[in-house]
């Protein structure tokens, strides 16, 4: 009786093994063999699933940001009241920087890199659209605070471009050399910072 293939779980297992892959290497140096012996499966089995090494790095960015929106859906899930929800928010990405995605966290800056280099050619590494989407949500959470009269009025355009900017810069850091700072005491302490400045 042939073997059963779960093709769902075999593409997540050629993901991950392509996130380790491209976080030893770099996107730039590694090549399709090294994420299918990463992979434990033969070259040719990868080519069933992606076309080129480029699909590769569009689908694992994607795989990376279903990581990432799970883990802020978990936060955000039973959180009614806004300013609540705008420190469950940023406390979010502490999670994400401890969890099982570090490995992507790792290759962010590749995956920047990628999605500049690359500008208009991929849908799924954009950058704009990434930003934006995390803008819209932000801002909605601080049009919430404001409607609410949970904080000032403010440009809350501005203020969550400030906020994103700021988790942007401290993830920099962090990826550069994590021995400067513990990341989950820098999030809580940006959330505090910026939430009694906005009262």
């Amino acid at each position: 009786m042939p073997k059963i293939i779960d093709k769902k779980e075999k593409k997540a297992k050629i993901l991950e093994a392509s996130i380790r892959v491209f976080a030893k290497k770099g996107i730039g140096n590694t090549k399709m063999i090294d994420i299918a012996e990463a992979a434990d499966i033969g070259k040719g089995t990868i080519y069933e699933y992606f076309q080129s090494k480029d699909e590769i790095v569009e689908a694992s960015f994607l795989f990376f940001l279903d990581g990432v929106e799970e883990i802020f859906s978990r936060r955000l899930t039973g959180v009614a009241d806004p300013l609540e929800k705008l420190r469950a928010y940023i406390f979010a990405w502490a999670d994400v920087l401890g969890s099982e995605y570090l490995d992507y966290v790792e290759i962010i800056l590749d995956f920047w890199a990628e999605g500049i280099r690359t500008k208009g050619k991929f849908a799924t590494v954009d950058l704009l659209k990434f930003y934006g989407d995390s803008r819209v949500m932000v801002k909605g959470l601080l049009d919430e605070c404001v409607a609410k009269k949970k904080i000032k009025p403010v440009d809350t355009t501005v203020v969550a471009s400030v906020i994103i900017g700021t988790l942007d810069g401290l993830i920099i850091q962090w990826v550069m050399d994590r021995h400067v700072f513990d990341m989950k005491a820098a999030v809580y302490t940006l959330a505090k910072v910026i939430i009694e400045g906005l009262k």
